[in-house]
């Protein structure tokens, strides 16, 4: 294989992740929304311009909180706030966690 054959398939490999992340991302996206929904966590939290005013606000989130800090307060709210009514959702998928993380931390 010739340097340029070699150099037009590194960019072409480096095209397709980059087209797999974004997808990725979307896919997160639509699952973040969808589980804010199905948790029911507009229950207490703003969200898009409505829902509860008992826990915090989620719009902007990720720039208060770092992936850490919101995984922890998913998962394992009472470790962060031993006063919180808000339940521990531990018990989600890995997959479902890392996509809320995500969603959350873009927003």
């Amino acid at each position: 294989m010739n340097v340029k054959k070699a150099a037009a398939a590194i960019a072409c490999a480096a095209a397709l992740s980059l087209v797999a992340a974004g997808a990725m991302a979307e896919e997160n996206e639509a699952k973040g929304r969808e589980l804010i929904s199905a948790l029911g966590c507009k229950g207490c939290h703003q969200f898009d311009g409505s829902g509860g005013k008992l826990g915090p606000n989620l719009d902007e989130v990720g720039q208060r909180l770092d992936e850490e800090a919101l995984r922890k307060v998913i998962t394992d709210p009472k470790s962060v706030n031993p006063g919180t009514m808000m339940p521990a959702y531990d018990h989600l998928k890995s997959e479902e966690i890392d996509a809320l993380v995500e969603f959350l931390s873009n927003q």
